[in-house]
């Protein structure tokens, strides 16, 4: 039986949880994700656990944050002037996702953590940095 090497391009079924158990994505009963091994457009750690699978196949793998998404830098979390957030006038809130400039002027997605009278927190670090996932794959076939 013909077992995934690099360069194949497969269909797997796939759930994602973070430590605490929730799940942050799944192809649940939908379609099968379709990726050719190697490509990179997912996470490196997660590609190559296909490596070696069979048709059918089922794995779980679990991936620290350095496997996964990395960890959290703190050079990302950043207090600033409530004045400079753009959407100030809105309603503001923690755990709001706002999009600011960086100190390049490039457009930086960003979560609040903390609101005060004068400031705003934001961390500017991916939703998923610092967690360690798992993943249970099933390797459904080859495209």
């Amino acid at each position: 039986m013909r077992s995934v090497q690099e360069g194949d391009t497969v269909r797997v079924h796939f759930t994602c949880c973070a430590d605490d158990g929730s799940e942050i994505a799944t192809t649940g009963d939908g379609e099968p994700l379709e990726l050719t091994i190697g490509e990179g457009k997912l996470i490196e750690c997660f590609e190559k656990s296909v490596i070696g699978m069979m048709e059918g196949q089922k794995k779980t793998v679990r991936l620290q944050p350095h496997e996964a998404i990395g960890e959290k830098k703190s050079e990302l979390v950043s207090e600033v002037p409530l004045y400079q957030v753009p959407e100030q006038d809105e309603d503001l809130e923690v755990g709001s996702r706002i999009q600011v400039k960086d100190d390049h002027g490039n457009d930086v997605k960003a979560i609040v953590t903390d609101i005060s009278d004068q400031t705003v927190t934001l961390d500017a670090n991916h939703p998923l940095a610092g967690e360690t996932l798992t993943f249970d794959i099933k390797l459904v076939e080859f495209a």
